[in-house]
């Protein structure tokens, strides 16, 4: 997750996980399905909203955002001249052509490619805000849990999820350790020549592979001493048992979603 759980007493963090989980699916469908820009602002803008309410830090993803702004003005170019009139469905945004970029009427930027490309920018920031909240409210044992009740998923499979969940964000915090204990040393991670920095580089990755080594063979121990695999079910603490209401919301967000993808076959929410 972009952002790690933080456990908060906000409304979206005492929702129950599983509508949380139900509703960022219903994002992920309409991103898909829905190429309208106005559904598609309304929507991002009710996240931003939801992110403000549980006092989401938006600082975390800043940097994620700025890359996102990058591929967002990439992508309103590329379809700004590369346009597919298949993908628009309202003939006079189809034909409407904004302006000719070469002479002769060549170049042509399209309203068609321009809308649809301001669509796909709306998706991904869209996407991110769901994916980012949800880390920030739910936390990993609710979706570890939910993934062991899942059919095709092993205790294996589980495990290696659950870790890697947890093993990132240490591996991250190391790294920001060691290279901050290497700039108190007088070490200048930005200057130099591509040679240079890879030298430099190599004063981190070799500790932290150490680092990563000696915790999965702690990890490996600590699984064998506490006999992972001696029973096939998985046991939890807390059990998870849902409430009247929250089942009705579930339904309603599962109704909700078969309703998405029928009415964007007739034409709601599609440019």
């Amino acid at each position: 997750m972009l952002v790690d759980y933080r456990k908060l007493d906000t409304w979206v963090h005492r929702m129950n996980p599983k509508i949380s989980m139900l509703f960022v699916l219903f994002c992920i469908v309409a991103s898909i399905v829905w190429t309208n820009i106005i559904y598609l602002a309304i929507l991002t803008l009710a996240l931003y909203l939801i992110g403000v309410s549980c006092r989401f830090p938006w600082k975390q993803i800043a940097w994620f955002l700025q890359f996102a702004l990058i591929a967002s003005l990439l992508i309103l170019i590329i379809q700004a001249f590369t346009s597919d009139d298949s993908l628009i469905k309202t003939e006079w945004i189809q034909k409407t052509t904004l302006f000719y970029v070469l002479p002769d009427h060549k170049g042509a930027v399209k309203l068609g490619g321009v809308l649809y490309g301001v669509a796909c920018c709306l998706k991904i920031y869209m996407v991110v805000f769901a994916i980012a909240i949800l880390g920030f409210t739910v936390p990993p044992s609710e979706f570890i849990q939910g993934l062991s009740k899942m059919p095709f998923a092993s205790k294996q499979l589980t495990f290696i999820f659950s870790t890697a969940w947890r093993f990132i964000p240490i591996i991250q915090g190391q790294a920001i350790n060691l290279m901050n204990a290497q700039k108190t040393r007088g070490m200048e991670m930005e200057k130099g020549s591509l040679g240079s920095k890879l030298k430099k580089m190599m004063r981190i990755i070799t500790p932290l592979l150490s680092n990563s080594i000696e915790i999965g063979t702690d990890i490996a121990l600590t699984m064998e001493a506490r006999g992972f695999g001696a029973t096939k079910k998985s046991k939890f603490v807390r059990p998870g048992k849902m409430s009247a209401g929250a089942i009705v919301v579930c339904c309603g967000i599962v109704v909700l979603i078969g309703v998405l993808i029928y009415t964007s076959t007739i034409g709601f929410g599609v440019m």
